[in-house]
């Protein structure tokens, strides 16, 4: 039975692949389409839909306002989640030390339609609606959790004993965790800032509660364009994205081989 289970897992480790990226390299190839439907196979070659999306004005306002909205959301998550599980982390009891932790991961357990129908009425009392600062305060929210993850991955390999070295030779709090704690959760921070942004080119449900009719990210002129024209253009803004994560994933893989 264990010689069979060997057996089988190059094979399912192939088919776990292809379920993963097939989906990536199917919109990718109908983005090339010279057709003005979106079909597959393909036909033809051409780039005019990924000029169509440079030249479109509401291509380039979506890719300007998820471009913000992901800065505003990558310093507030990043800022709060940084900070939580450095804290989180000091907690000397277990039990308090992840309850901690479970109420920070909460947001993930949460679905986002529910959450977005509840932070609405909070947003439209602050006047929050159909701003940039409302869509990223409520993706910041769910992201959290991400940096949370991250950093406290990164606290639980770091040397302890560095800060308190540090604390020893004269150090204030402040002077140890800036020079001494900040520079050994790089990886983990950048990790986490990373994901932050990268969940305003994947979240569609904030923008559709929050955004409004004059905010807009990427995903959401996605969800418009294939309800409304549904040419091959939301293939070509996909295949981007795609894109665009890979080169975030690779990066950061880098980062974390240099800085080990």
């Amino acid at each position: 039975m264990s010689q069979a289970i060997r057996a089988l897992q190059p094979v399912f480790l192939v088919m776990v692949i292809v379920f993963l990226v097939a989906p990536i390299l199917v919109s990718g190839s109908v983005s090339f389409t010279s057709d003005t439907v979106m079909t597959y196979p393909p036909v033809g070659f051409s780039l005019q839909w990924y000029e169509q999306i440079a030249s479109d004005p509401k291509w380039r306002k979506a890719l300007a306002d998820t471009v913000i909205i992901g800065a505003i959301c990558t310093v507030i998550a990043t800022t709060v989640g940084t900070l939580s599980a450095y804290g989180i982390s000091r907690i000397r009891r277990p039990v308090i030390r992840n309850g901690m932790l479970v109420i920070f991961l909460a947001p993930l357990a949460v679905p986002y339609v529910s959450f977005g129908m509840s932070i609405y009425p909070v947003f439209a009392s602050y006047r929050l609606i159909g701003t940039h600062l409302g869509v990223a305060i409520a993706q910041a929210v769910i992201s959290i959790p991400f940096v949370v993850l991250t950093v406290i991955s990164t606290i639980r390999r770091r040397d302890r004993t560095l800060e308190s070295a540090a604390r020893s030779l004269g150090a204030s709090p402040l002077q140890a965790f800036i020079h001494v704690v900040l520079p050994l959760l790089t990886p983990g921070i950048i990790a986490g800032a990373v994901l932050s942004f990268m969940t305003s080119f994947d979240d569609v449900i904030m923008p559709i509660f929050l955004g409004g009719a004059n905010v807009g990210t990427v995903p959401k002129a996605m969800l418009d364009s294939l309800s409304m024209s549904a040419d091959p253009s939301v293939m070509a803004a996909s295949t981007l994205v795609s894109i665009l994560g890979l080169v975030a994933f690779l990066a950061l893989a880098a980062i974390r081989r240099r800085r080990s």
